[in-house]
Order: C-alpha cells, then sequence, then structure tokens
C-alpha cells in the first residue's frame, strides 16, 4: 500500500513528469492529474498541489482523506480556514523562486526601458535606426524602489546593485537593516523611484494596493513591474495610466483573471511588456520547488507537521 497519493495539478504532463521523475519516496503514488482529473479522484486523496487552481471549501470537504495542500510561493487561492477546520495543512514554498523572479523583473526592465523588443522588431522587418537619438535611459543611479523586502524583493535589491542603482524599499511587516537601503512609506517610494518592483502577498491589505491615486503619485516617466499578484494592482486603473502615459511603462506578469482575456486592451500597448505567470518557471526553480514538494510529502507520511505550514497552530490545536 503506497505512503500517500499525490496529486500535482497540471496540463503539461510530460514536462512536469521531468522535474517529478526519482525525487518522490518509491512508495508514494505520484500523480499527474488535469484537474477534473482530480475532482473525480479527490476522494482518494492525501496531497494536493494544486497550481493556480481555486481550492474553496467544497472541494477540501470533497477532499476527505487530504493531509496537506501545497502551494508555490503564495496561497491566496486556498480557503485556509476551511483547511485548518479539516485538519490540513497548507504549506507553501520558500525561496526556490526568488532568483527566478528577479531576473525576470530585470529582463522585463531591461526591454522596456532600452526598447530592445522595438529594436529587434524593426531589424527584423529590414530597418535601421535614423538617428542617435534613440530616448532610453541608463539604468546607474536611478532610483529602483522595492515594495515587499522579503526574499525576492533582497534578490532584486541584489540585481539593481549591480547596475550601480539607488535602492528604496518599503515593508510595513519588517524592519530594513540593509545599510544601502532607503526604508520609505509607499507614498514616498512611489514619488522617488524610477523603477518599482512589487514583491507582496495577496491579502485584504494589499488587494487594489497600486490604483490611480498611486499612479498620479508617481513619475510619469517610472516603470512599474508586477511580479506577484495580478489583483495587487487595479488592472482597470493601471490600463487607462498606460493609455494616458501617466507613467512611463509597465511589465506585468501576472493579472487579475488568468489567462489575460484576448481582448485585454493591455495587449494593445506600447509601453507595457506582458509575460504568462512565467517569473517563476526557470529551470533551477522549478527543480528547487519540486523537490521542497517531495520533502514535505516525506515529512506528512511520516506524521510529521511539513515545513512551511501557514495553519500550522491551527491544525495542531484541532489535532490536540
Amino acid at each position: 500500500m503506497c505512503a500517500l497519493r499525490v496529486s500535482i495539478v497540471t496540463n503539461a504532463k510530460e514536462d512536469t513528469k521531468a522535474y517529478t521523475d526519482r525525487i518522490f519516496p518509491n512508495d508514494m503514488a505520484v500523480l499527474l492529474q488535469t484537474e477534473q482529473e482530480m475532482l473525480d479522484d479527490l476522494g482518494n486523496l492525501d496531497v494536493l498541489i494544486p497550481g493556480h487552481i481555486a481550492v474553496g471549501a467544497d472541494l477540501i470537504g470533497r477532499g476527505s482523506r487530504l493531509k496537506l495542500i501545497h502551494c508555490g510561493t503564495g496561497y491566496n487561492n486556498v480557503d485556509v480556514a476551511a483547511a485548518s477546520g479539516q485538519g490540513t495543512y497548507v504549506a507553501v514554498t520558500p525561496n526556490v523562486a526568488a532568483q527566478s523572479v528577479a531576473e525576470l523583473v530585470f529582463a522585463m526592465i531591461l526591454t522596456l526601458a532600452k526598447r530592445t523588443h522595438e529594436f529587434d522588431a524593426a531589424m527584423k522587418n529590414g530597418g535601421w535606426k535614423t538617428t542617435d537619438f534613440i530616448g532610453v535611459p541608463e539604468l546607474r543611479g536611478k532610483n529602483f524602489g522595492i515594495v515587499g523586502y522579503g526574499n525576492i524583493g533582497k534578490a532584486a535589491g541584489r540585481i539593481a546593485r549591480g547596475f550601480g542603482m539607488n535602492l528604496i524599499a518599503h515593508d510595513p511587516h519588517i524592519e530594513i537593516e540593509d545599510a544601502d537601503v532607503t526604508s520609505a512609506s509607499l507614498d514616498e517610494l512611489l514619488r522617488e523611484a524610477d523603477f518599482i518592483t512589487l514583491h507582496v502577498l495577496l491579502n485584504a491589505q494589499t488587494k487594489g494596493l497600486m490604483s490611480t491615486a498611486q499612479f498620479e503619485m508617481m513619475k510619469d516617466t517610472a516603470i512599474l513591474v508586477n511580479a506577484s499578484r495580478g489583483p495587487v494592482v487595479d488592472e482597470a486603473a493601471i490600463t487607462s495610466a498606460l493609455e494616458q502615459r501617466m507613467i512611463g511603462g509597465a511589465c506585468l506578469d501576472v493579472f487579475e483573471k488568468e489567462p489575460l482575456a484576448a481582448d485585454s486592451r493591455l495587449r494593445k500597448l506600447d509601453n507595457v511588456i506582458l509575460t504568462p505567470h512565467i517569473a517563476y518557471c526557470a529551470n533551477e526553480a522549478l527543480a528547487g520547488r519540486y523537490q521542497f514538494f517531495a520533502d514535505n510529502c516525506a515529512l506528512v507520511a511520516a506524521g510529521d507537521a511539513p515545513r512551511m505550514a501557514v495553519n500550522a497552530d491551527a491544525v495542531n490545536a484541532n489535532q490536540g
């Protein structure tokens, strides 16, 4: 009899298999399932790795055997209270994607700020520059604003240092101790920064954190990057701000509703870079993520609490 039945929800089974082969203990049944396959098998599952699908109270209730729901960085798609009430751990995966996310932040910034996508398209269409005045800035000496100075924010800061940028950070939950980082209120950061990157969890306080009032505070040349969660940015407001050239541009990897609608006005703008929620997808980050999943499954199989369980106290209290 297998120690655990583990469902990894994915539509890319072959690609996922490349990361899961030989890292889970041999006595576990690791199932690569579509969402519907998982739902059909829910009553037989011990561990659910849901990806980005919604895991509400009804789904959790139907998963009467669930011992663990394992998320990536965020867990806003899971009803944690319902899981706690059922004695199901909800765990997150720490830090494995920090470098991957931070590198994409700068890839997007450089693409937009240096206009490399425009010049590449022009060259491939047979064009050439008509002037040396191309209107792009250097990053050196610019103010780099980091909203959320956790693992990912710090990784972005390390890259920014390499460009000689000035670091400003806002995080109401931690004391910012790095000597070369200026701690600021959100409003101060928005007014001073030339580039702003968001690295916060999605919750009641951060939903709509960036909206019209915040865009009005920003420099009209400033670029905003969101590689955290889509609803942190008011999508209608940023679309209008970009259309009106209220800010210099935006780099968006996440959206309020995913996938982004085919007719979204964002798709038509030349001052925005769009990527399909891929910031965490570097090979090394994915390998680290699945290894962490496997290690936590082994702990649960042994009757221990998983690492990085956000509801460990509530589950342990219920079990006591």
